[in-house]
């Protein structure tokens, strides 16, 4: 009878224990750990420039974040990814005859996120507008509209049911065979993804050629192009 007793005391007590809320520089604890004190700081070696590649040490602080398992760990340092030119050749965009918009992909980048993170795009391209064939410049004096714009993607393919970072440049010229040169489109957004493997599909569109057969032209995108991916990891 007295184990039994000794049992059920036992069976109690480590309910109680399991259920308490634990605490420190507090006999009135709010939470199942509650440290109290205007410079209760809290220290984890696991955590230290010593044992932690994602900390640098000096004087910098660094983010702490908990995975799905509640584990705690430090973030990862955000900053660039990548800047570069991706358009190795220009990608010629041409409106056909009986059409007044077309477009093409530019090119496509892939890049990887350990962590979730606010991702800053931004990136321009120069565009050339000449005659359907190439053959002269334009001097017609009808607008002409290159847009450019991305979607977003896996690694593979294009998710095409969004875009994003849409910006126009129009162009014009009447009597003047003289006016050469490249217009740029540029755009920059910030854009929150989850980790894994991303990719930007950069695109290119040509608008108002389909007003008359020879209002047709083409706009050359490239010779010229930057993109930048930088990663706020949360």
């Amino acid at each position: 009878m007295k184990n039994i007793i000794t049992l059920c005391l036992l069976c109690v007590l480590t309910s109680f224990i399991a259920n308490a809320q634990v605490g420190i520089g507090t006999t009135n604890p709010q939470e199942a750990l509650h440290v109290s004190g205007s410079q209760g700081l809290i220290r984890i070696d696991g955590l230290s420039s010593s044992n932690n590649a994602n900390n640098l040490g000096g004087s910098s602080v660094y983010n702490v974040v908990a995975d799905r398992n509640g584990t705690l760990g430090l973030g990862m340092l955000s900053g660039e990814i990548s800047s570069d030119s991706n358009i190795p050749t220009p990608v010629v965009v041409q409106t056909q005859l009986n059409s007044s918009l077309n477009s093409a992909e530019l090119y496509q980048k892939n890049f990887t996120l350990s962590q979730r993170a606010m991702v800053v795009i931004t990136y321009y391209v120069a565009v050339d507008f000449q005659s359907y064939d190439g053959a002269s410049k334009i001097d017609d004096g009808r607008a002409k509209v290159a847009h450019n714009y991305f979607y977003l993607g896996d690694g593979t393919t294009a998710n095409t049911s969004k875009s994003y970072g849409m910006t126009s440049v129009v162009y014009s010229n009447v009597n003047c065979d003289a006016a050469t040169g490249y217009v740029y489109n540029s755009r920059s957004m910030t854009i929150m993804l989850e980790p894994g493997t991303h990719s930007i599909h950069l695109q290119g569109a040509a608008f108002g050629g389909g007003l008359v057969a020879d209002a047709a032209f083409r706009a050359i995108f490239g010779n010229g192009d930057r993109l930048d991916i930088q990663a706020i990891y949360l």
